[in-house]
């Protein structure tokens, strides 16, 4: 008989919607802000679950095996933080057991797990015990953990589950095919269960699961969980990122999909990475702000490469509101640091003091001039066509960029100047054309 006791514990310090629902469902999806207690809610289910006795073969999955370790098993709100596997810790420590005699019968990563008693629990808890060599949690009731990374998805052929927890799913490479063979592992037992916690992203596949039958959908903010987060990271985020996009996303756990009429669809924005080696020419894209006010336009520069695969890659977005001198030496580091080719600048607002700040820091610099004689929209649509036949890639996510490129409309009416945009059009046409480096002039 499972120890009620373990789960009362959980029950006793965790918000309402923390506790594993009633009813039928066999999908739990809770959607929220960062900092909402997403993990520690995936692990407390989990490990409740486990210790009934009903659920044995577990798949635990995050985006990688590391980030599975570090947060999802070995971090502070993880598997063996929870209250079940602090107290059976407990009990360990109280008890001092000694090695636990060998039994022949029993599976082999069961062989050498503590020995308290000929039962299976301990402190009210079902007996455990991590083999992070393995990737495995082994349960002395016989259950195991599989730890799962969502990047090699297709290592989950021929596993079968009863139980499947899912952190942070919208930041796997690619989640439909993860999901897909999901599905196709959860079918022991009478109920297999399957628990998601993540902070949401516009994702089709996570719009879809929110509707559909027999998913149980939980939502909640970052500022559920006040209580236990610092109050200044608190006052930063509602200053920062209340009333935007982001912060519908990331702090109020909100799927925002992309309206029709923008110029960038989100799922066209794909993720790849490149190793230096494999880049035959690396621009830097700048759309340059003279001012540096707290009401002025951003700075936008953006690096961007093309590789030997023909395919270009956003390397990095260090757009940002700076004076004419910050932004120069901005721009130079990177210069540097990227091994680039050459700049590419708008000078309509400008005129020449792009190209004097970069000169008076390298004399020699590489710099294109770019001018706008056309409006935003018309000038991006080429590049959103690259997107939309999978020639541009993004190595890593750029938050702010691509806000700016979803928020793009047609009838170009949005709030503030899309910089970052502007600077990462001029890298990806420049590098399009492939022209030799030296000072010209580009007309958009």
């Amino acid at each position: 008989m499972y120890d009620v006791s373990n789960a009362l514990q959980w029950r006793n310090i965790a918000r309402n919607e923390q506790l594993i629902p009633r009813g039928d469902w066999w999908i739990w999806l809770l959607l929220a802000g960062r900092g909402f207690g997403k993990t520690r809610t995936g692990a407390e289910s989990v490990m409740e679950l486990v210790n009934s006795g009903k659920y044995k073969k577990v798949a635990v999955v995050g985006k990688n095996i590391q980030e599975i370790k570090d947060v999802m098993v070995e971090g502070p709100s993880g598997l063996l933080s929870t209250t079940i596997a602090e107290k059976y810790f407990e009990a360990m420590r109280e008890h001092k057991p000694k090695a636990r005699p060998p039994n022949k019968d029993d599976p082999p990563l069961l062989q050498d797990l503590p020995y308290q008693s000929d039962d299976h629990r301990d402190g009210g808890a079902i007996k455990f015990k991590y083999y992070p060599s393995m990737n495995r949690i082994a349960w002395e009731n016989g259950a195991i953990a599989h730890l799962i990374g969502a990047d090699h998805y297709e290592k989950l052929m021929g596993y079968q589950f009863d139980l499947a927890w899912l952190d942070e799913f919208a930041k796997y490479r690619n989640p439909d095919a993860l999901w897909q063979q999901i599905l196709f592992t959860l079918r022991l037992g009478d109920d297999p269960k399957c628990i998601i916690t993540t902070t949401p992203k516009p994702l089709k596949i996570l719009k879809k699961l929110s509707e559909e039958k027999g998913v149980y959908l939980t939502k909640g903010s970052t500022f559920n969980n006040s209580d236990n987060l610092s109050a200044r990271f608190l006052d930063t985020m509602r200053v920062t990122y209340q009333n935007t996009r982001i912060g519908r996303q990331e702090l109020d756990g909100e799927i925002i999909m992309d309206k029709a009429y923008t110029v960038w669809r989100r799922e066209n924005i794909i993720y790849r990475s490149i190793s230096p080696g494999c880049l035959s020419v690396v621009v830097i894209g700048v759309d340059p702000a003279v001012t540096a006010g707290e009401h002025s336009d951003e700075t936008g520069i953006v690096v961007v490469g093309l590789g030997y695969d023909e395919k270009m890659y956003v390397l990095d977005d260090l757009s940002g509101r700076y004076n004419p001198q910050d932004w120069a030496k901005i721009i130079c580091r990177a210069y540097k640091d990227f091994e680039a080719n050459w700049i590419v600048a708008e000078v309509n607002n400008g005129g020449d003091l792009v190209r004097e700040m970069l000169t008076s820091i390298y004399p020699n610099i590489p710099f294109k001039q770019t001018r706008a004689i056309r409006g935003k929209v018309e000038r991006a649509e080429p590049v959103a066509m690259l997107y939309d036949a999978k020639r541009v890639f993004h190595i890593k996510e750029f938050p702010e960029l691509e806000d700016q490129m979803c928020n793009l409309t047609y009838d170009d009416r949005i709030k503030l100047s899309p910089d970052r945009v502007d600077a990462l059009v001029w890298a990806i046409s420049d590098l399009k054309d492939r022209e030799t480096p030296h000072i010209s002039a580009l007309v958009l």
